[in-house]
């Protein structure tokens, strides 16, 4: 089996590089190294690498950001398997699946080739679809999930690994300004007052934050989350407890499972997929959710 690896070197303000550097040096199977560029690359890599059908192993090593473009590129083909060195900022990924941590558990997957396949999920906004391997929301956290990627302070204390305290600083700054918006669910039942809706297809976001607990990636089912029609210094309570998954016993706090979910949102918000920033909506423009069972290969560590 071929070997690829792709990394992000800037992701974790280097950790990513450094964790290349150190599996390269330690790897006695020849692989190809990749280094990415600009956003979208790992995807064309991947992409590139697949033009025959030589089955090939995908190692990213980065954040969510370079794991969900190197799934784009690999999903719906059978002879890509992937898996992941996590060396990002948030690594929400590598909370919820298996990954790599070192050259001998690569050299042991190659080995006896276990494989797992899992769900994706797909979010269509109006002609633009996007995939998402953990979840895809509008509202608030995807606006603090903007200023945050765009923030220096986060910058800063990355280096220090800091990063959550420049998180925590924007949702208490955005708060304070943003406007509840309404929405509708399936064209049935409409939430007012909402701060977020998130669809998710594994239980972490935002660097930790247990979101959705009882999300599976491979349960061919979404789960949604509604905050809605709360106090603001409520929701910031709500905050504190997301990281142990207890929001779900607020009754601001609504879930829901299905393979599909169609929102509609009467407002003007961020949205995001896995952490990026993708767009803001029209108002009363509806977001269709669906779940794509079994789309990608993942690489199971078998050796602890």
């Amino acid at each position: 089996m071929e070997v690829v690896i792709i990394v992000n070197e800037q992701a974790g303000h280097g950790r990513a590089k450094k964790q290349c550097e150190k599996i390269t040096k330690e790897l006695t199977v020849p692989f190809t190294l990749e280094r990415t560029a600009y956003t979208g690359h790992a995807a064309e890599i991947v992409e590139k690498h697949l033009i025959d059908k030589r089955k090939i192993l995908f190692i990213a090593i980065g954040g969510d950001g370079t794991m969900h473009e190197v799934v784009e590129g690999a999903h719906a083909h059978s002879h890509a398997i992937v898996g992941m060195v996590k060396g990002g900022s948030g690594n929400d990924f590598s909370r919820a699946y298996p990954t790599f941590k070192n050259a001998q558990q690569i050299e042991q997957f190659l080995l006896r080739h276990e494989v797992v396949p899992m769900d994706l999920g797909k979010l269509i906004k109006g002609t633009k679809q996007s995939l998402f391997i953990n979840n895809g929301g509008f509202g608030f956290d995807a606006l603090v999930t903007y200023r945050t990627n765009q923030s220096k302070l986060k910058k800063l204390l990355n280096r220090f690994s800091l990063g959550k305290v420049a998180y925590a600083w924007i949702v208490f700054q955005e708060l304070i300004r943003f406007t509840p918006f309404d929405l509708t669910i399936n064209n049935e039942k409409t939430y007012t007052s909402c701060y977020f809706v998130v669809v998710s297809n594994q239980p972490y976001f935002g660097g930790g934050m247990k979101i959705s607990p009882q999300s599976k990636a491979d349960d061919h089912l979404l789960e949604l989350t509604i905050v809605y029609n709360i106090a603001k210094w409520k929701l910031l309570l709500i905050f504190g407890t997301v990281f142990f998954g207890k929001h779900t016993r607020f009754k601001a706090v609504q879930q829901m499972q299905a393979t599909s979910f169609d929102v509609t949102i009467h407002g003007e918000v961020y949205g995001h997929v896995d952490g990026e920033f993708i767009d803001k909506t029209v108002y009363g423009q509806t977001i269709h959710y669906k779940i794509m069972p079994h789309e990608w290969q993942l690489a199971v560590n078998t050796l602890d």
